[in-house]
């Protein structure tokens, strides 16, 4: 029995200090950060040289991603191995159906998000790794330009709903915003809209439409104008885009819902 009974107790201890090796070595791996935006710099060891970087965002406590492929707006679903530090997964990743000119990057981000099974720290950054360890995707963290409702001034042209670009309209879809008085003005393709905005006290970028009226035309396509309505109810902040000339409206999960582009032709609320 005592032989029996301390064989017991050698293979429980072992078992013991291997779970306590184990826990001591998760508690000394260093703790990385993967919370926000990050430039993808490089995929599969190419570096990329654009001036519309594609990014991803990563909303660890909501366990989703969201960014852009190149060319689409992406989102999927992050999984993190609670039991195996540095192990990542990327699931039910979706994209926009915008077509670019080039998609060759946008091919190459999806592919090589598809593959990633773990992550490691750099210098620079974060590495995305495979399967064996290799790097598949080099992030660095991005930098979101800072905003202020005065960014939103001026006519902008609404040109993408949803991730889909909107193509010829009976009339040109847009927003003009009156900072000031906190009123917004513009037409949905069809119909003219007027209404107000607010903004929560201390979230500069925060953005919520109020009172959106429009007149009641009947036009032979009025489905771009109940698209472009219905996104408008989902606003809940808005980013001003690295190229400066284009804002991108936000839901409450951070996703864009819709793209303006500055106008810099004719005036379009006269």
């Amino acid at each position: 029995m005592k032989t029996k009974f301390w064989g017991v107790t050698a293979v429980c201890t072992g078992a013991l200090m291997m779970a306590m090796t184990g826990c001591s070595s998760s508690k000394n791996m260093p703790k990385i950060d993967l919370a926000g935006e990050w430039n993808i710099v490089a995929v599969d060891g190419e570096k990329i040289n654009t001036s519309d970087m594609p990014y991803i965002g990563m909303d660890v406590e909501a366990k989703r991603i969201y960014g852009n492929a190149g060319c689409n707006n992406m989102m999927g679903t992050l999984v993190l191995d609670s039991l195996k530090p540095g192990i990542i997964h990327f699931t039910q990743v979706a994209t926009s159906r915008m077509m670019c000119p080039d998609m060759d990057i946008e091919n190459k981000v999806i592919g090589a998000l598809n593959k990633v099974n773990g992550y490691a720290e750099t210098a620079d950054g974060v590495a995305l790794t495979d399967a064996d360890g290799n790097t598949v995707i080099s992030l660095e963290k991005r930098q979101v330009p800072e905003v202020s409702v005065n960014d939103l001034a001026g006519e902008w042209i609404i040109s993408s709903v949803n991730g889909t670009e909107l193509g010829k309209q009976e009339e040109t879809p847009f927003l003009a915003f009156n900072v000031e008085e906190k009123t917004v003005h513009g037409n949905a393709s069809c119909n003219v809209v007027n209404g107000g905005f607010t903004q929560e006290g201390n979230k500069a970028n925060s953005l919520k439409f109020s009172q959106m009226i429009s007149t009641m035309m009947a036009c032979p396509d009025m489905d771009t104008e109940r698209t472009i309505l219905e996104a408008l109810n989902k606003v809940a902040s808005f980013t001003l885009n690295d190229d400066k000339s284009s804002l991108s409206l936000l839901d409450e999960g951070g996703t864009e819902v819709m793209k303006l582009t500055k106008n810099t032709g004719d005036k379009l609320s006269e």
